[in-house]
């Protein structure tokens, strides 16, 4: 069943949309531009018809949400998604950071029946690879999670959560994975280096750097 590129667009960036929200960050067609690697002029044309067609209200000095509509469209979406990245990386063998991009192309595809016995046969999964609770299922973030940037030095962690903002970079997805920064894996904060704003993080006696703003973005519990 083939999908309209005009529809593959709105889907697109209700999900950003969403994604944004989700992480607590305003949204604005500046963030939107960048994220979706269009021009002002494509994403201002972009959410008109998206306001027009009930998706998204504009709100104080801009701001950008999601309608009833738009929200539950958004939530459907990032479900699928999310299934898909997680068929993908159990039982394909798909790397952990390239799941997003092939789940990207994917995801525009499924259909309600598709979603639902896809979602049967992973066993109602709670959370995705990257962390992030499904929508429709049970799963919850921690309520002791903090992110990586305001642990103290020495601190020992177990990551939990990779923010949605940092999906769409492949190359910073492979250095995660290829330093066990991934959910469920345990790491120290060794240092904090003022500088060059950045974190020293210890596994297995192999140490390595990491900027603030990425750490700002990941989700741990402390010692777990």
């Amino acid at each position: 069943m083939a999908v309209e590129r005009s529809s593959i667009v709105i889907e697109e960036y209700l999900q950003a949309i969403y994604a944004f929200s989700r992480g607590d960050l305003p949204v604005k067609s500046v963030q939107l531009a960048e994220r979706l690697a269009s021009s002002p002029s494509t994403v201002h044309a972009t959410l008109g018809r998206m306001q027009r067609d009930g998706f998204i209200e504009m709100g104080y000095k801009k701001q950008i949400a999601l309608t009833p509509k738009g929200l539950l469209e958004a939530e459907t979406l990032t479900r699928r998604h999310q299934l898909v990245e997680t068929f993908l990386c159990d039982h394909l063998g798909i790397p952990w950071h390239e799941v997003h991009q092939h789940a990207h192309v994917l995801e525009h595809g499924l259909t309600p029946l598709v979603e639902e016995r896809l979602a049967e046969f992973l066993g109602f999964p709670d959370n995705c690879p990257h962390g992030s609770p499904i929508p429709g299922g049970l799963g919850r973030l921690p309520e002791q999670m903090v992110f990586l940037d305001q642990l103290p030095v020495g601190q020992e962690f177990s990551v939990v959560l990779i923010q949605e903002a940092l999906e769409d970079q492949p190359e910073l997805m492979e250095f995660l994975e290829r330093h066990h920064l991934t959910p469920g894996e345990k790491l120290q904060l060794r240092e904090r280096v003022e500088a060059t704003n950045s974190l020293i993080l210890n596994r297995d006696n192999q140490p390595f750097s990491l900027p603030l703003s990425i750490a700002a973005l990941i989700g741990v519990v402390v010692g777990a």
